[in-house]
């Protein structure tokens, strides 16, 4: 927990640093100004018990005390004001942190995650580990604020109060080590069934038309009632343990109260009231220090239970860490403008993945420029891996990639080592298609920088794309609003809003992933009409298993036997 509290201390920047002083300076004010006041207590019991009344000075003097009381409660409320600048803008900062490694990851460390899990990662397990931070606070206060109970019920109840925080002591960490190991695996278990059931939620909606169809929905409704039932009784269980470990302790302490106070209660020769008067502090202290010492025990289990998510936290800012460095490291370099005058050109090409099956055995391909050229195969020969590749999105074990004289794998060029961007020439329209519930317009424009919509440029690429009159027909035009991911939009106007969407940016290269896979005849068609509206200065080059698309191509290859064989 040591380490856990050192690291998330140094990932802090500078106006978190300083909301985490103020938080330990206003969280000793606290349970300072409550010792005091019981403490306070104390001595007007014992002075009135003595004296045997109350004097004028000492009820002005406990009429004042009230009075700073209140003084503690704005104390109290700056230290939620505070508590809260620190959870909430601490977490944010994280999630942007991680929601730039999900963008800028390499492509194989994104297939390894689920959607569900990088929304987990992004927003829940940030705001966990801020947590941690808060709960190591507070439990440090806790134990401090112990520890002042514990010298006052030394000083006031000499053997039985060293007796009694001995055994106070070893009761609360005998709790912790007891449950820390079931605590962590309960918040592993959450946090996986979590996950796990969100994912069915997104799962059933996405597939909701197959749903409707075949009539299953009791089936996808026991696969979510089957990870959600985990998940509710992983939490169970979890909140279990810590009532179970509150009510333990309490019912110890006020056991332990009760035996103590009757061995004292017949021990003979002792005044009474002097007697009730001690036993008083002494029971008093006691039950003050229960929900204390729950609080410390809770605590630490909480930050035992957050664990997970402080190691995915700590992967995430290290994979953060990588990237920025490979990006300060990049900026040190030449820039260059990519030109595509002469084309793309792929030589000797050998690429597999971590199951070192080759997909790529010294594989070549050219790619001229102003050519359309069809890459074709039986699905699962690597097409898309192909465009991966000269996207930049895969790394090849050997080979050159080359756009005219930038080689991608290595970033050199004829003058040596230098950074560029495939993205200034290059647009792409990917298998499956992601279009946000916003409007057509947006989608459309949906890489442009906010402000710099052009309106007349979207009708063009709309018109291109063979989907003008259709959006016109809609109610708000181009400023309808289109559902999630299309919903309101049928399959061949999603797929040709993405192709305007591809237009839409200026570029020398247009790559399309089995752009028409999921098109009717007549709709692809159309698409394919669109690019022969762009096809005469622009290259195309197009991965498809649909021989009507790869015959309107100048050029076609198909890949076999870990290579590229010409046929047109």
């Amino acid at each position: 927990m040591l380490e856990m509290f050192r690291y998330l201390i140094g990932i802090l920047e500078k106006r978190e640093r300083s909301d985490w002083k103020i938080l330990i300076l206003l969280d000793f004010v606290s349970p300072a100004t409550d010792l005091i006041n019981f403490s306070v207590i104390i001595y007007i019991i014992n002075v009135v018990m003595r004296e045997q009344q109350a004097s004028k000075e000492i009820v002005v003097f406990t009429f004042f005390m009230g009075l700073l009381s209140i003084l503690k409660g704005f104390f109290d409320l700056y230290k939620c004001r505070v508590q809260n600048r620190f959870l909430y803008n601490g977490s944010q900062r994280l999630s942007e942190k991680l929601c730039e490694v999900l963008l800028k990851e390499d492509l194989l460390h994104h297939n390894q995650k689920s959607p569900m899990q990088a929304v987990a990662i992004v927003r829940s397990d940030t705001q966990n580990c801020m947590n941690i931070l808060l709960t190591c606070l507070e439990s440090l206060i806790n134990m401090l604020t112990m520890m002042g109970y514990f010298t006052v019920m030394l000083f006031t109840s000499k053997w039985l109060g060293l007796t009694s925080c001995a055994v106070f002591m070893l009761f609360m960490a005998g709790m912790f080590f007891y449950y820390r190991n079931q605590i962590q695996m309960y918040g592993e278990r959450s946090r996986m069934f979590a996950i796990k059931a969100n994912a069915q939620v997104t799962i059933a909606y996405g597939n909701f038309k197959e749903m409707k169809i075949a009539d299953n929905a009791d089936v996808i409704l026991q696969r979510y009632s089957s990870v959600s039932e985990e998940y509710a009784q992983i939490q169970k269980q979890y909140q279990y343990k810590r009532s179970m470990m509150s009510m333990i302790m309490q019912n110890f302490v006020m056991t332990a109260l009760f035996i103590i106070l009757a061995c004292f209660l017949n021990r003979p020769g002792e005044g009474t009231e002097i007697f009730l008067a001690s036993m008083l502090v002494y029971l008093t202290m006691l039950i003050k220090m229960i929900p204390i010492a729950y609080s410390i025990v809770s605590g630490l289990n909480d930050m035992k239970f957050s664990q997970k998510s402080y190691e995915a936290l700590q992967e995430g800012l290290s994979r953060y860490s990588e990237i920025r460095q490979t990006e300060r490291e990049k900026e040190k370099y030449r820039y260059k403008k990519l030109t595509f005058q002469k084309g793309l050109f792929v030589q000797d090409l050998t690429f597999y993945y971590n199951d070192r099956k080759k997909i790529f055995e010294h594989a070549s391909i050219e790619i001229p420029a102003g050519c359309s050229v069809a890459v074709i195969g039986v699905s699962g020969i690597g097409k898309t891996t192909f465009l991966d590749l000269i996207l930049g999105l895969l790394t090849p074990q050997a080979g050159k990639i080359l756009y005219d004289d930038f080689e991608i794998v290595t970033h050199t060029d004829e003058q040596g080592v230098c950074r560029a961007n495939i993205g200034e020439i290059t647009s792409y329209i990917p298998q499956t298609v992601y279009l946000n519930g916003e409007t057509i317009c947006h989608n459309v424009t949906f890489f442009a920088k906010e402000g710099e919509e052009n309106s007349e440029k979207v009708k063009e690429c709309l018109e291109c794309a063979h989907v003008w009159e259709d959006v016109m027909q809609m109610p708000e035009g181009i400023h309808t609003l289109i559902g999630e991911n299309g919903t309101a939009l049928s399959g061949g106007q999603r797929q040709r809003i993405a192709l305007a969407r591809a237009l839409y940016k200026d570029f020398e290269l247009l790559v399309m992933d089995e752009a028409t896979a999921a098109l009717d005849l007549e709709t692809e068609k159309a698409v394919i009409d669109s690019i022969r509206q762009v096809k005469g200065n622009k290259t195309i080059l197009v991965a498809t298993h649909h021989r009507s698309l790869a015959d309107e191509c100048d050029m076609v290859y198909r890949i076999e036997n870990k290579g590229f064989v010409r046929v047109k």
